[in-house]
C-alpha cells in the first residue's frame, strides 16, 4: 500500500476545513507565483511576537525563523482582548507592500485567549477573519479584522461575524473557510470555499472569489484599533457537479502565477467509502481572475471554456488525492504539489510535475518534514495538522516557508474541547526548506528543513483516560458515562450527597422524590456534592443523580434513599 492509498480515509476527514513584517521585496512573491525558484539573495526580518518590538534577523538566504513565527502568534494569542486573533487556521498570508502583509484565516477563535485558561468565548468564534501585518523598522503591529461587530474598540458589543458569509442554500447554513488568494494590482482576491454547517467529515458545497482593497487594507493595518471591519466584494463561482456524483468542483485550493496566468486549482471529492478527492485545473489572464466567464478548464489535452468539460488532471483511478488546501510551486525546472499527507498524520510531502497540469508523481514523492507529537491518541494530545501551504510573502528566493495547521480533537468525557483548556491549539506553525533540498537525495531532505519544537502539554498527560478522540464517535461526543458510588450522610432537615465524577466538565442534575410523591428537580451542580436542604424529619427521601454532557446528552443515573433524622 502506497502513502496516498493509506491516507485516502484520512483525507475526507480534514478540517476544512502565526508572524511578522519582513524585508523581502514584493519581487520575491512574483518570483515563486512566476518563474522558477533558481537562486538569488534576499534578507528577513522577522519579529519575535507580536507582544515585543524587536525582530530576528535571518542570516543571510535562511529567511525567517519558524521558532519566531511559530512564537509571535502564541504571544499574540497569549495577550489578545475581544477584539483580538487568538487562535484560527486555515492560515495564508498576502504581502500587500513590502512593510505589510494580510494573514486570511479560516475558523477563529477571538480574545482573551492564555495557555492554562484556553478561549475565554468572550469575544466569539468565527469561521474567517483577517490579520493585517504592518512592519517598520524594529517595530511590529498586528491588527484583526472581521467582519463587524464585537469588540471594536475594547467595547463589547456583541458576537463579531465573519468577513465573508452568505445565504443558506436550500435551507441548509453555510460557513466560509479561505482557500488560496493572490494580489492582483491593487486588488486582493482570496478564495472562499462554502461548506455545510457540521461535524466531521465536513460538506462542501461551492466556493466565492472575495476581492479586497490593497488600499484599505493597507490603512487598516495602520489604525491602532483592532476589531475593524472589512467588506470584500463577492463574486460566487457557478457550481458543477460531475457526472458520477459527489461534491461539485471546488475551486482555489492553490494559485498559481506563470507570467500574465493564474493556474487555480480545485477538488471534486467522489463520495462514498473510499472517497477521493481529484484534483482539477482552470486557468485564466490574471487580469481577469474574477471573470469566470475567462476560465479556461483542463479538459484532458485541451483547456475548454465549459466547466462541465472539465476533468481531473489525475485520472479517478490509483491512489492519487488531494486535500482542501495544498501549494504549486515551481522549483529548478519542475512544479512540485506540496501537501499534507492527512489530518491525523505527521507528514509534509512534495510531489513532482512536469507541467502545472501533471502528472504529478505519487511514487517519487519527497518527505519534506514528518512533525513530532502528531497522532490521534492521548500520547499525542490527539493533535493533528493539516493544510500545508508555501508562504510566498515569507519565502525567500533560495528558501522556501511552509505553513500548516495544528489543531487537537481532544474532548473530556463531558465532550469539552481542550480549547476550553489551552490556547496552544488551532494555531498555526511553520518550516523552513532551502530550494537547494529539492535537489537533494530523498534520504536527506529533511536534514535541511528547520522547524520549530512543538512540545507537548500537561494536560491530557496528567490524566489520558478522562479524554478521548472526537473523531471517535457519532457526532463528535463520547458516550455520557454513568453517576457511580453515590453516597448519601443525612443531618436533620437536611442530606449531603456525594458521588465519584463522571469526567472532566460534566454537570450533575439531582431530584428527588419522597414516599408517592413525583420525583421533584432540585438543581444541576458542576460539582461532585451537593447538600439538600429544608426537608422533614422522620421521612424517607428517594435521590437520583443524571450526568449531562455540554450537550444535554445525559448518562445512566445513580439512586440512592436515607431517611432524614
Amino acid at each position: 500500500m502506497t502513502r496516498r492509498e493509506d491516507r485516502k480515509v484520512r483525507v475526507a476527514l480534514a478540517a476544512c476545513g502565526v508572524v511578522a513584517g519582513f524585508a523581502i521585496t514584493a519581487g520575491i512573491v512574483s518570483v515563486v507565483h512566476g518563474g522558477f525558484l533558481t537562486g538569488g539573495s534576499r534578507r528577513a526580518a522577522v519579529p519575535t511576537d507580536s507582544g515585543t518590538t524587536s525582530t530576528v534577523i535571518s542570516r543571510g538566504d535562511e529567511g525567517p525563523s519558524p521558532a519566531a513565527l511559530d512564537a509571535q502568534w502564541l504571544a499574540y494569542s497569549d495577550h489578545s482582548t475581544c477584539a483580538e486573533w487568538a487562535g484560527g487556521d486555515g492560515v495564508s498570508g498576502i504581502r500587500l507592500n513590502s512593510s505589510q502583509i494580510a494573514w486570511f484565516f479560516a475558523d477563529t477563535y477571538l480574545g482573551p485567549a492564555g495557555p492554562t485558561a484556553g478561549f475565554s468565548h468572550l469575544g466569539g468564534f468565527l469561521h474567517n477573519s483577517m490579520v493585517i501585518q504592518t512592519t517598520g523598522g524594529s517595530r511590529t503591529s498586528l491588527v484583526t479584522l472581521t467582519g463587524g461587530g464585537g469588540c471594536a474598540g475594547g467595547v463589547h458589543a456583541g458576537p463579531a461575524t465573519s468577513i465573508v458569509s452568505g445565504p443558506s442554500t436550500a435551507g441548509m447554513a453555510l460557513r466560509y473557510w479561505d482557500a488560496d488568494g493572490i494580489r492582483v494590482g491593487g486588488t486582493v482576491v482570496t478564495f472562499y470555499n462554502a461548506y455545510l454547517l457540521g461535524p466531521a467529515p465536513y460538506v462542501a458545497v461551492g466556493t466565492t472569489m472575495a476581492s479586497f482593497s490593497v488600499r484599505k487594507l493597507s490603512a487598516a493595518g495602520h489604525t491602532a484599533a483592532n476589531g475593524g471591519a472589512i467588506t470584500p466584494a463577492l463574486t460566487p463561482v457557478p457550481t458543477y457537479t460531475p457526472p458520477d456524483g459527489g461534491t461539485p468542483i471546488i475551486w482555489g485550493s492553490a494559485l498559481l502565477r506563470s507570467g500574465h496566468t493564474v493556474y487555480i486549482y480545485g477538488w471534486q471529492s467522489t463520495g462514498g467509502a473510499d472517497s477521493l478527492s481529484l484534483p482539477y485545473l482552470a486557468r485564466v489572464s490574471a487580469s481577469r481572475l474574477t471573470d469566470f466567464a475567462a476560465w479556461r478548464f483542463y479538459a484532458g489535452g485541451q483547456w475548454s471554456a465549459s466547466q462541465s468539460l472539465a476533468v481531473p488532471i489525475e485520472p479517478a483511478v490509483g491512489d492519487f488525492s488531494v486535500p482542501s488546501g495544498f501549494s504549486v510551486v515551481p522549483i529548478a525546472g519542475r512544479y512540485w504539489l506540496i501537501e499534507a499527507v492527512g489530518a491525523g498524520d505527521p507528514d509534509i510531502y512534495a510531489y513532482p510535475a512536469p507541467t502545472p497540469w501533471g502528472p504529478f508523481d505519487a511514487h517519487g514523492g519527497v518527505l519534506l518534514y514528518r512533525a513530532p507529537g502528531i497522532g490521534l491518541s492521548a500520547a499525542n494530545d490527539y493533535r493533528i495538522m493539516y493544510e500545508a501551504r508555501v508562504e510566498p510573502a515569507l519565502s525567500t528566493s533560495k528558501t522556501l516557508v511552509i505553513s500548516y495547521n495544528v489543531n487537537s480533537e481532544a474532548v473530556t468525557a463531558a465532550c469539552q474541547s481542550i480549547a476550553w483548556f489551552t490556547n496552544a491549539f488551532i494555531q498555526p506553525r511553520f518550516i523552513s526548506v532551502p530550494i537547494s533540498a529539492f535537489a537533494a537525495p530523498k534520504a536527506t531532505v529533511r536534514d535541511f528543513v528547520r522547524a520549530a519544537n512543538l512540545g507537548s502539554l500537561p494536560i491530557i498527560q496528567r490524566d489520558p483516560a478522562a479524554w478521548f478522540d472526537s473523531w471517535s464517535f457519532a457526532g463528535g461526543c463520547p458516550p455520557v458515562p454513568g453517576v457511580s458510588d453515590l453516597t448519601a450522610r443525612a443531618h436533620p432537615g437536611r442530606v449531603r450527597l456525594a458521588w465519584r465524577s463522571a469526567g472532566i466538565g460534566m454537570q450533575y442534575r439531582v431530584y428527588l422524590s419522597s414516599g408517592a410523591q413525583a420525583s421533584e428537580y432540585v438543581r444541576t451542580v458542576s460539582a461532585t456534592r451537593m447538600t439538600v436542604t429544608g426537608l422533614t424529619s422522620g421521612l424517607a427521601y428517594d435521590f437520583e443523580v443524571v450526568p449531562v454532557n455540554t450537550r444535554s446528552d445525559t448518562g445512566p443515573p445513580a439512586y440512592i434513599s436515607v431517611g432524614v433524622p
